[in-house]
């Protein structure tokens, strides 16, 4: 399964590639620190999207979200923050999970249940 984190944090992609390797499970992790740069990698081959609330120059879902839309991402984005509303997901041609709290993420059992749902 291939997995993007779009964080402009890198720590939040070194933290999750170790979970996921700790969980046992056939996961490529893949970090990037711009949305743009996310955009320009072809989205529509990850499965998988952890997509931070603010990613500069955006400060929230409400201006990432179309902008994958708009690139034909289809997968499941799971978006992650401790502090936003959540989003309406059925205005998306992807699955939306979240908000889900960075913290909860580090949680194996949490992680596991999204990626292995990502997964089918």
């Amino acid at each position: 399964m291939r997995v993007a984190v779009v964080d402009d944090d890198p720590v939040e992609h070194v933290i999750l590639s170790e979970m996921s390797q700790s969980l046992d499970l056939n996961v490529h992790m893949e970090g990037f620190a711009r949305l743009d740069e996310f955009l320009d990698s072809e989205p529509s081959s990850f499965d998988i999207v952890f997509l931070d609330r603010r990613i500069p120059p955006h400060e929230s879902y409400a201006e990432t979200l179309p902008r994958l839309q708009e690139s034909g991402y289809s997968g499941h984005v799971v978006l992650m923050t401790a502090h936003a509303n959540e989003p309406r997901s059925d205005q998306f041609a992807f699955r939306v999970t979240g908000p889900v709290d960075k913290i909860d993420l580090m949680r194996g059992d949490r992680l596991q249940r999204i990626l292995t749902a990502g997964s089918g």
